[in-house]
């Protein structure tokens, strides 16, 4: 369901539901998705994303410690380029795999969010996972690739952290939080709303 079909399903909603409070010009329209969901909010995605990172973190660990153990990372610009490469994988078929079979990181589940094509809401496709999973990490890859080199790591450190403040800030101000990276990919994170009784 496309988002602008969201809204308009929500205004015929709204009038058939009773609202505790009075409803005013500022109060946003598109808070909330049919079906008992809500667009997921920036601090709930960010504390999936720190999840999802820390998953990843382990795993690309214990990996590295196994590589320097057969004796392909002994130091230098080749052993950080075969972690880097190796670590790359591992986040992208972590974040393709999980999107398109699960519907959710471990991070999100975690934390009751689901992610599907903005569209209609099925499961997202591999293309979108993959466009979805560069938009996020383009930045971070290329800090990474050249994170042995000083001056010019440091540089894509900075790029990829302006961009990541981007991608939050786009989230954060649109209606149906999606950020640059999900209207890139035309994917949508929700969550299941809480109610009250």
């Amino acid at each position: 369901m496309r988002a602008s079909a969201v809204v308009a399903l929500m205004g015929n909603e709204r009038e058939n539901r009773e609202v505790e409070g009075p409803m005013t010009e500022t109060t946003p329209q598109a808070s909330s998705v049919p079906g008992g969901l809500v667009y997921a909010d920036v601090p709930n995605r960010a504390i999936a994303y720190i999840i999802d990172a820390i998953i990843l973190a382990v795993i690309i660990a214990v990996v590295a410690g196994v590589v320097a153990a057969i004796g392909l990372a002994a130091g230098g610009f080749f052993s950080a380029l075969v972690i880097g490469i190796i670590g790359l994988a591992i986040s992208a078929g972590y974040f393709i795999y999980t999107w398109t079979t699960m519907r959710a990181t471990l991070g999100m589940k975690a934390l009751g969010m689901q992610i599907g094509n903005a569209g209609d809401g099925k499961t997202l496709t591999t293309d979108q996972a993959i466009r979805r999973w560069l938009a996020l990490s383009a930045p971070s890859i290329l800090a990474q690739a050249f994170q042995p080199i000083a001056v010019i790591g440091l540089l894509f450190s900075i790029a990829a952290l302006a961009w990541f403040i981007y991608l939050v800030y786009s989230t954060a101000q649109s209606p149906t939080k999606q950020g640059w990276h999900d209207v890139f990919a035309n994917t949508m994170v929700v969550k299941a709303a809480k109610t009250v009784s």
